[in-house]
């Protein structure tokens, strides 16, 4: 997804009244954050199942498989929930696309009736 959007040019208006979405800008940063957190957390997971393995091995190989599986399915889940994320944002650009050409359409068809 582009971020088209510049933080220089979104005046206190569209900023407290929501015509100007800066989600966008952030949500690769978000991503990312996110993904950095579902690692560590499942590295976490497997070295703290490597010292379980010391006290009971099938709790240690849970624990391990749960470290790994923590970590790819927060990977998997997290890219999807994102996706569908920067897919709303994509589908209300386009509809502010399609009414500002409406817009611009109206415009020009009542300039030429205007005209005549």
């Amino acid at each position: 997804m582009k971020n088209n959007i510049n933080l220089k040019d979104i005046s206190f208006k569209d900023f407290f009244f929501f015509n100007k979405l800066l989600t966008p800008v952030f949500i690769t940063i978000i991503f990312w954050v996110a993904i950095a957190v579902i690692i560590v957390s499942g590295l976490s997971i497997i070295l703290s199942s490597l010292t379980l393995f010391k006290y009971n091995a099938s709790m240690g190989m849970i624990a391990f498989f749960g470290g790994i599986f923590t970590i790819i399915g927060g990977l998997v889940s997290t890219r999807i929930v994102f996706e569908i994320i920067c897919v709303l944002f994509n589908i209300n650009r386009n509809i502010e696309k399609l009414a500002s050409e409406s817009t611009d359409t109206k415009e020009a068809i009542n300039n030429n009736t205007d005209n005549q």
